[in-house]
């Protein structure tokens, strides 16, 4: 993952798969526009550990936590009702994360494989086979 420690922004004209995959994930309107908006992304090591950040700009960080390989670590979502899981693991280069979102009685799972592609970092989310693309330049 050394190959994609740093700062990173959403290109979003790039996107794929934006509107399939929200349909996939169950996502309202209101959740799917959320979910497209721009945003940075964080990578660095913290120790023997690693930290990984996402900020969305205006509204603020999504999350900011430190983690160990292969061992889970949860955050809230801003509307304070949805819990996150995620197990973040290096794989070939990749930082690949299986994440839980759990809302009430609501259990949505899906993966995140994130790596480098030339001079961009792509972050591919899938759930049940349909994913959406995303690309970032380093900042």
């Amino acid at each position: 993952m050394e190959n994609i420690i740093g700062d990173w922004a959403l290109v979003p004209e790039l996107t794929t798969g934006h509107d399939e995959f929200a349909e996939a994930m169950g996502m309202t309107e209101e959740e799917s526009a959320l979910t497209s908006c721009e945003y940075t992304f964080h990578l660095s090591r913290d120790g023997s550990g690693w930290r990984m950040k996402v900020s969305l700009g205006e509204l603020g960080t999504l999350f900011d936590s430190k983690f160990q390989p292969n061992v889970a670590f949860n955050y809230m979502l801003p509307d304070q009702a949805t819990k996150m899981t995620v197990v973040a693991s290096e794989k070939n280069g990749h930082l690949v994360e299986k994440l839980t979102s759990e809302n009430g009685s609501e259990i949505t799972k899906w993966d995140v494989d994130t790596y480098p592609d030339g001079d961009f970092l792509m972050r591919v989310e899938t759930k049940d086979g349909i994913s959406k693309t995303q690309t970032l330049r380093r900042l």
